[in-house]
């Protein structure tokens, strides 16, 4: 029978759902009023040691109980239990994982607490992976699930490296891709009895990497991000449209395109600039005078809007979700996500965000733009276990000092006013990480009719990425600049 003894401090408690109620996770909590019964030792015991998933555990106190009236269970998965002192109790966990268990032991008006952790460990052996579908020279984390008596795990990757070999299953090993192609991982698993596994599991490389692209970028050449997708101005496709998104990757003028996140009501990221629907879509067609917040509607209501090119006209395209835009060419283009600010979004909104890039495989080929309004959402990306790519925009050195704490980022954006009226702020930025301005509005239209001076000082101060909305005209003027 497998035992976890704690001595605990006991405190009287109002009732057993009061004390599940205040829970906090941790191995002992205080309730209110009651004496101290730091002398009476308690320990939670079940059998079998290691449980399997939808096994039968039976479940048990011991120490002093023969005072006891009665134990208070609460399983750690939502399921509660009342029973006698001397009594067993069954539970079943459906999934697996760690449970936190919890005993409260009623003497006297007293409740004793006392607390276990409880394995849940799948069985069978299975391939842990960060990434099935990486790019080139993304960091690649293999692992295998909790499996018991094990002596060796050895590594194949599958593109002629070298094998690595652990003594520990659930030991991390990291591997990167120098090459795109399929290949397949082979661990194999030597058990302690002597027997031995073979597993295998295929992984396909395409793209490459933002991390690496970043650590070597080449600053001899100035790289083109397409806002919003445009790649004529949002004139003949609208912006944030899906069949944009694809004719800025067929056209190959650029490098990232910007795009802006949105949460549905039902909590879907989508692709749409404004919090609100009447700007970009035919909404207001349908709801005459109605703003249409993005969040009062789910996914699908909003997919019965249609989005409208730059001049107004009603397209064909519907909004497209994150996931549905990652899934189809997040391997072919990188891609700058707007509105993961702390003025934009919360955290937990910013969390459905990660989420859809880290399920679509996309966290090497993605930036968060967190523009410089504070921290709170970019020293959240970087703690994650896969952190997240930021994008912050520094302004000042406060800026600076308040948004590059947080790792990891590779391109920094400045205003294009704050250039403007102080040049020498980019090779400031340059000294941080990669710059980034924007080339929009009055500033295009100024160079869309010659006056290209503003752009020609940019490039001369040493500036590495664009963001405009006609790409392939700024592809063809940083041609001739000897930048492409």
């Amino acid at each position: 029978m497998k035992r976890f003894s704690l001595i605990l401090q006991a405190f009287l408690l109002g009732s057993l759902m009061a004390c599940s109620d205040s829970d906090t996770g941790s191995e002992s909590s205080p309730g209110s009023g009651g004496g101290d019964t730091s002398d009476t030792t308690y320990s939670i015991a079940w059998t079998p040691e290691t449980p399997a998933k939808d096994e039968d555990i039976v479940f048990s106190i011991e120490g002093p109980t023969g005072e006891a009236s009665s134990v208070g269970w609460n399983f750690g998965d939502g399921k509660f239990a009342t029973a006698g002192p001397e009594d067993r109790v069954r539970h079943a966990y459906g999934e697996y994982g760690s449970y936190q268990v919890r005993a409260y032991v009623s003497i006297s008006g007293r409740m004793n607490e006392v607390g276990a952790t409880v394995v849940i460990a799948e069985t069978e052996a299975a391939i842990c992976v960060s990434n099935v579908s990486p790019a080139r020279m993304e960091k690649v984390v293999f692992s295998l699930n909790q499996i018991q008596a094990v002596s060796s795990v050895t590594w194949d990757f599958g593109d002629g490296s070298a094998p690595q070999s652990t003594t520990e299953p659930t030991t991390e090993v990291t591997h990167r891709y120098a090459l795109e192609g399929s290949f397949t991982v082979a661990v194999t698993i030597v058990y302690a009895d002597g027997g031995d596994k073979r597993l295998t599991l295929p992984v396909n490389v395409s793209g490459e990497s933002l991390s690496y692209s970043g650590q070597h970028f080449d600053k001899g050449k100035v790289w083109i991000m397409a806002h919003r997708g445009n790649f004529k101005g949002g004139y003949e496709l609208p912006p944030n449209s899906l069949r944009g998104y694809r004719r800025v990757v067929e056209d190959g003028f650029a490098e990232f395109i910007e795009t802006d996140a949105r949460l549905t009501k039902d909590g879907i990221p989508i692709v749409l600039h404004d919090a609100h629907l009447r700007n970009f879509t035919n909404f207001s067609d349908i709801y005459p005078g109605e703003v249409g917040n993005v969040s009062d509607y789910t996914y699908e209501e909003i997919r019965q809007f249609r989005l409208k090119t730059t001049d107004g006209a009603v397209s064909e395209d519907m909004v497209p979700s994150l996931e549905e835009v990652l899934t189809e060419l997040g391997d072919k283009i990188f891609f700058n996500i707007d509105k993961c600010s702390d003025g934009n979004m919360d955290v937990s909104t910013l969390e459905k965000v990660y989420e859809v890039v880290r399920k679509c495989g996309c966290l090497d080929r993605v930036q968060f733009y967190v523009g410089n309004s504070g921290s709170v959402n970019a020293r959240w990306l970087s703690e994650q276990k896969i952190p997240g790519i930021i994008a912050p925009h520094v302004n000042s050195r406060n800026q600076a000092n308040t948004m590059l704490v947080c790792q990891p980022y590779y391109f920094i954006q400045a205003s294009t006013n704050t250039l403007r009226d102080n040049l020498a702020w980019l090779s400031t930025v340059n000294g941080y990480g990669l710059s980034v301005t924007n080339l929009l509005d009055s500033y295009w239209a100024d160079f869309n009719s010659g006056n290209t001076g503003q752009m020609d000082a940019f490039v001369e101060a040493g500036l590495n990425m664009v963001q405009c909305d006609y790409p392939e005209q700024m592809h063809e003027y940083l041609l001739q600049k000897g930048k492409r």
